[in-house]
């Protein structure tokens, strides 16, 4: 993927700021929040950079942020959470974020942004080599994006990021 040299780097805060707030900015009355329906969808390697990312954008962005993974949330927990409370910006794992998908409890209807975040982990593997997460996120791509993305009223951006 090519990346203009005036973006931020992929690592810095901005980055994933200015990513996301673009995505958000689609004019009056689409930015309203809604239960299990974000406007990004951010799908990452592992819990622990689901919670790093998290911490970011509940600062930088001032939305609603839910953290789809499975360590330590059950999911009934989680389904409450989309259910009840307003998200404006998901990030999660791509198993988690694949069943709730197929649940029904995660909308995809006011996306307006998927981003892949391609970090690295210590052994230097992305979410696209590891093994666990490889094929629920190419079932997301399939299942779920791909269907949407034929649709003429859904209009969303898939990002690497």
């Amino acid at each position: 993927m090519y990346v203009p040299s005036t973006e931020p780097s992929r690592d810095s805060t901005s980055y994933v700021h200015d990513l996301v707030q673009t995505a958000m900015s689609t004019g009056k009355g689409k930015n309203k929040v809604m239960h299990g329906a974000p406007q990004a969808l951010i799908i990452c390697s592992s819990a622990l950079r689901v919670v790093e990312l998290v911490k970011i954008l509940r600062v930088v962005t001032k939305r609603p942020v839910a953290k789809l993974f499975s360590r330590h949330i059950k999911i009934d927990t989680q389904k409450k959470m989309l259910e009840e409370g307003a998200v404006d910006v998901a990030v999660g794992t791509p198993n988690r974020v694949l069943r709730l998908l197929r649940d029904g409890d995660l909308k995809v209807n006011r996306l307006k942004l998927v981003a892949i975040d391609c970090w690295q982990d210590e052994k230097m593997r992305v979410v696209v080599d590891m093994d666990d997460t490889r094929s629920d996120l190419f079932a997301i791509w399939r299942d779920v994006l791909l269907p949407a993305s034929k649709n003429p009223d859904y209009n969303f951006k898939l990002r690497l990021m």
